[in-house]
C-alpha cells in the first residue's frame, strides 16, 4: 500500500463479512457486495486478516457496497453494521468490566483506543455528568458512511457500558464539509 494512505486495522472488513454473512444469506450476500468493488480491491478484500493494516477508503467502498447491495442506498443501514461491530468488538468479559466504568470515561478513552484500529485522526473529548462532546480531527478519509457508522458504534459501546437513553448527534461533519467531525452525547442511567 503506497505511503501517505489512511490504513485501519483488518477487522473491520471481518466484522462487515461476519455481519453480512449472518444477516444477507451467507456467502451468497457477500459475495454480492464483494462484487460491487473494483477487481484490485476485491483481490487485497480477499487476504484481509484481522490484524493487518489496509486503507480507509477501501474500508469506506466496502462499507457503501454493502449498503448499495443489502440497504436502501441510504447509509441507513451504517447503524445496524456500527452497532453490530461495537458488540462483535467488546466481548463479554469486555462487557462486565464496562459496566463498572462511567461512560463518560469510555469516550475519553476513544482516543487511546482509537491507535489501535486506525492510525490517521486524533480525539478531542470533553465531558460533563451525562455527556460528552468530541471533535475527530484529521481523520484520513471524508466520508459519511464512516462517520454515520461510528455514530452507531459510539452508541452501543455506551448501552453495553449500562448508559441508558443514549443519543448521539453529529452535527458537524468533513463529509458535509466542516474543518473536523464533531459528536455530542448524552445519556442516563434509568
Amino acid at each position: 500500500m503506497p505511503e501517505g494512505i489512511a490504513k485501519t486495522k483488518g477487522i473491520g472488513f471481518t466484522n462487515v463479512r461476519t455481519f453480512t454473512q449472518g444477516r444477507f444469506g451467507g456467502a451468497s450476500g457477500w459475495n454480492a457486495v464483494v462484487e460491487k468493488l473494483d477487481a484490485a480491491d476485491r483481490e487485497e478484500l480477499a487476504a484481509v486478516i484481522p490484524v493487518g493494516w489496509y486503507s480507509l477508503e477501501m474500508y469506506a467502498r466496502l462499507i457503501r457496497a454493502l449498503d448499495s447491495v443489502h440497504g436502501k442506498g441510504d447509509l441507513s443501514l451504517m447503524k445496524d453494521l456500527g452497532r453490530f461491530e461495537a458488540e462483535n468488538d467488546i466481548k463479554t468479559i469486555h462487557r462486565f468490566f464496562l459496566r463498572f466504568t462511567n461512560p463518560a470515561f469510555i469516550v475519553e478513552k476513544t482516543s487511546e483506543y482509537w491507535k489501535r484500529f486506525h492510525d490517521t485522526g486524533t480525539w478531542i473529548v470533553t465531558r460533563d455528568d451525562h455527556g460528552v462532546s468530541a471533535v475527530l480531527d484529521g481523520w484520513g478519509c471524508v466520508d459519511a458512511a464512516l462517520c454515520k457508522e461510528l455514530v452507531a458504534y459510539l452508541t452501543r459501546t455506551l448501552e453495553l457500558a449500562g448508559a441508558k437513553n443514549v443519543q448521539f448527534e453529529h452535527p458537524k461533519c468533513r463529509g458535509r464539509a466542516d474543518p473536523q467531525c464533531i459528536f455530542k452525547g448524552r445519556w442516563g442511567f434509568t
